[in-house]
């Protein structure tokens, strides 16, 4: 797990503070900066939300909730809660990519802005949710749901600029 791997870098609406509360199982880490799912389509929020899985969101899925804004504080034997920023479209995050060498010249970043990827967990999410660091991967497809947005990579070495599309929302 690691706290930060997404941090916002501009948003163009106003999302107010904080965001929503979600429950979160006993032995579920969730730090603050990393995306948060539901486990499956129809499952009842209330149940608790989870890391994000390997190689996600998948809009087909609908599965996102959002990106977490606070560390949950439930422990390894009670449950606890995480706010979580609900996915918005508006509002564009920094990641790491998981390969630096494709994103490391301005016209390769270029050449990717616009491009449907996922973002990779550096731990499969099993039957025991797991949170591991998050990393921005760069094959383009249709059902990807984040969007490389444009960045001057010398302002942020190192970093990806993406938005969510709306349609990996679980509320879609």
């Amino acid at each position: 797990m690691a706290l930060g791997d997404l941090t916002v870098k501009e948003q163009n609406v106003y999302t107010g503070r904080g965001g929503k509360q979600y429950y979160v199982a006993a032995g579920t880490a969730i730090n603050a900066g990393e995306p948060v799912q539901v486990r499956a389509l129809g499952q009842q929020i209330n149940s608790a939300v989870e890391p994000m899985l390997t190689s996600g969101p998948d809009q087909t899925a609908h599965l996102m909730v959002g990106v977490a804004a606070t560390t949950a504080t439930n422990t390894t034997s009670a449950t606890g809660v995480v706010t979580v920023t609900p996915v918005n479209s508006a509002i564009v995050y920094l990641v790491a990519p998981d390969v630096a060498a494709t994103w490391n010249t301005q016209a390769k970043y270029d050449a990717l802005v616009g491009a449907r990827v996922l973002l990779k967990n550096s731990v499969t999410v099993g039957s025991t949710p797991t949170s591991g660091t998050y990393t921005l991967l760069a094959s383009d497809s249709a059902n990807n749901g984040c969007v490389v947005q444009p960045l001057d990579i010398s302002k942020y070495p190192g970093k990806v600029a993406i938005s969510f599309r709306e349609g990996c929302n679980y509320l879609a």
